[in-house]
């Protein structure tokens, strides 16, 4: 059983960045190209802001594009975790930020990206690591070694590679935290709703 996976080895080494001074139309058009929803604003390596790509579709249905810099619409920069901190501080950042990825800094510089996917599939593993761990009770002191069972997880192997995807459960299998399907943060619980996993602000829309 590994216990101690840390950022290190899940981040994402490589990672979409612009600086401030950037034509917006370039990054709009590269955010399409490279089919994701966020780059990370970088000011030397210091990342300093990020582009969402429904920021960069609000300047362009404004008509707002053509002198206008990555500087001028971007947000304030992405929470940031150290390469030795362990997966719970990129969790509770993602929940804490209401975000879909941190960035990994070392020495005040961006060094990867961890996104909530990546830190739910890293935990899904370490769940079924401890899952294939034996149990050993007192029996075991009489040569008796006794397995665990894992029908939860057989049943969640059976189930959509979405569900998997999408949520992580407790002990007892219920729904604890996941990415949800609609804005793609990571949220402390979420529901069913149209065949899609969404959190309790999705809901309300």
């Amino acid at each position: 059983m590994r216990i101690d996976t840390t950022v290190r080895d899940v981040m994402h080494r490589e990672f979409l960045g612009v600086s401030e001074s950037d034509p917006l139309a370039d990054a709009a058009a590269l955010l399409v190209e490279e089919e994701t929803d966020c780059l990370v604003v970088l000011r030397g390596g210091e990342a300093v802001g990020r582009l969402a790509a429904r920021d960069a579709l609000a300047a362009v249905l404004e008509g707002d594009v053509d002198d206008a810099t990555v500087g001028s619409v971007m947000r304030p920069p992405l929470p940031t975790v150290a390469p030795d901190d362990g997966l719970r501080a990129v969790e509770e950042r993602l929940v804490a930020e209401g975000v879909d990825r941190v960035v990994v800094a070392a020495d005040g510089e961006a060094v990867g990206v961890v996104t909530a996917r990546d830190s739910l599939a890293a935990g899904a593993t370490r769940e079924e690591d401890t899952a294939d761990e034996p149990a050993i009770d007192a029996d075991a002191r009489n040569g008796t070694r006794l397995e665990t069972t894992r029908s939860g997880t057989a049943d969640a192997a059976r189930g959509s590679d979405r569900a998997r995807t999408a949520s992580s459960t407790d002990a007892a299998g219920s729904p604890t935290q996941g990415v949800c399907e609609v804005c793609g943060t990571l949220a402390p619980e979420l529901a069913d709703a149209n065949g899609q996993a969404i959190c309790p602000n999705c809901r309300e829309v």
